[in-house]
């Protein structure tokens, strides 16, 4: 087949498979990327032919370019049909009751080992929460005000973070879920079970060891703070109380960036695999850690063929940061949540995967935040997209249009600039290079929530966080553009979406 030239990739978003499934259809054919099919269009399509066509994400999968508008029938305005709710959904006495219980385990776990009982408390403790937040009728649309319930609740820093990360995970996870029966539901609810217990079991194995807490961490210091995701698994990993699946994403957490490239992953796939090696060799013979030994076997299988769950991991590792962000720590004070959104944003580049990124901000961005859009019409974003070479470019947009919180909005095009990088142990976006800004007078305006656009927002131009670049941005884009906002009212200009 001559088609492959015409073929685009195709997007695994959670969207489109719900439009899929609710609909009972595969709307176009979907074919290898050398034009030879692999899955035929279908009405009245049953949930195993969709599962059938997700089995085809890693690999990758593609449709005809020219049946685009095929795959996106009404997502938008289905989107848009849940209105924000200021209900408060995070049960104060179910949450510190969490919130106390670990700040108890954490300090008996310094001196014995966590036990079967532990888990089996914890269990009864997250159920609770679960629970109590999906029962709420506004549970999709109201505040996970889970800040508001810790700032005055007087628990250590450490109780705090994991309270937060667990609820907020537990949060993106329920919302993101699609039931459709009842196997469904219960199947979906030790899903959710098993991303909160990874949540609270995720930093344990910080009480093993001694945290510089001053700021402006030593190389070495950052290296050993970067061997807790280890130490925490080998805590849980003997256990037969925890599930596989949690350990798993445990012992990756921080591990979130899926792809090629640089990134900010650790431990980093080859000393990973080396060091549960070294350990699988020192247990084998112990009969006593026979659980951990075959443990330590699979997980280096997955690891190597990178069959590990990236969802729960993207999601624990971005409630965390938020968490960690959010709460006062000895070296700063708590961040507000629409200031922690941006810095996350502007961090994202070599953290995590589109997807983990805008599921946080389509499914619980908003309601973290009191309903305070932290993207609005007429903001200065940075996009990047990737060309077959994998070479990236930058490009610097300002937003026309925009639902919630979402980061996939309607763009016009300013130019391309250069960006600066630092590495102070974590890979990040320093700033951006004003002499080396490339306008584009053509103003092109660019849709990504309605097409497969490869660009993905990666940098908030915000005047508090860098006054200076943005003060510059500024004044050029309104010398090239006096009336830049004349296309707000322009017909012409939205029928040239691109």
């Amino acid at each position: 087949m001559d088609a492959a030239k015409d073929l685009q990739k195709f997007d695994f978003t959670e969207e489109v498979i719900q439009s899929f499934r609710e609909n009972r259809v595969i709307p176009v054919d979907f074919y290898n990327k050398h034009g030879q099919i692999l899955i035929h269009k279908k009405d009245m399509a049953t949930g195993d032919d969709i599962s059938r066509l997700q089995k085809f994400e890693k690999q990758g999968i593609y449709f005809l370019s020219a049946e685009i508008g095929k795959i996106h029938p009404g997502a938008a305005k289905k989107s848009s049909s849940l209105d924000p709710s200021f209900d408060k959904l995070i049960n104060p006495e179910l949450t510190l009751d969490m919130s106390k219980g670990a700040a108890d385990l954490l300090s008996e776990i310094k001196k014995f080992p966590l036990n079967g009982d532990h888990v089996k408390e914890i269990n009864k403790s997250i159920n609770a929460v679960l629970d109590d937040f999906k029962s709420s009728p506004n549970m999709e649309t109201g505040l996970v005000n889970i800040i508001e319930v810790m700032k005055n609740a007087g628990m250590p820093v450490d109780s705090e973070v994991l309270t937060k990360r667990t609820v907020i995970a537990m949060a993106l996870k329920v919302r993101a879920a699609k039931v459709f029966t009842k196997v469904d539901m219960e199947q979906k609810k030790t899903e959710q079970m098993n991303l909160m217990m990874a949540s609270y079991l995720a930093d344990i194995g910080y009480t093993q060891m001694k945290i510089p807490t001053h700021p402006n961490l030593k190389p070495e210091e950052l290296e050993y703070i970067k061997n807790h995701p280890i130490i925490s698994y080998l805590m849980i990993a003997n256990l037969p109380e925890v599930e596989d699946s949690v350990k798993s994403v445990v012992l990756n957490h921080h591990r979130p960036h899926r792809g090629e490239g640089m990134n900010n992953n650790y431990p980093q796939t080859k000393p990973l695999v080396q060091k549960l090696q070294s350990y699988r060799e020192k247990y084998k013979d112990d009969f006593r850690k026979n659980l951990l030994a075959t443990d330590i076997q699979r997980q280096v299988k997955s690891v190597l063929t990178n069959a590990i769950s990236y969802e729960d991991i993207g999601i624990l590792s971005i409630a965390g940061e938020f968490a960690s962000l959010t709460t006062p720590q000895p070296w700063r004070d708590p961040l507000d949540g629409l200031k922690a959104m941006k810095l996350i944003l502007n961090n994202s580049f070599f953290a995590y995967n589109e997807k983990t990124l805008k599921d946080f901000f389509d499914h619980v961005g908003l309601s973290l935040c009191e309903n305070q859009p932290f993207v609005k019409i007429g903001d200065y974003v940075i996009v990047a997209s990737q060309d077959s070479n994998r070479k990236v470019f930058f490009e610097i947009c300002i937003i026309k249009e925009s639902h919630k919180n979402s980061i996939r909005p309607m763009l016009e095009r300013i130019g391309t600039i250069r960006p600066k990088f630092a590495n102070n142990g974590k890979i990040r976006i320093s700033g951006f290079e004003m002499d080396s800004l490339h306008v584009d007078k053509r103003r092109a305006i660019f849709n990504l929530e309605r097409n497969a656009d490869p660009r993905r927002i990666i940098y908030l131009v915000d005047p508090e966080l860098d006054p200076e670049f943005y003060d510059s941005l500024d004044r050029k884009v309104r010398e090239t553009y006096p009336s830049r906002t004349s296309s707000d009212s322009d017909p012409a200009s939205k029928a040239a979406v691109s």
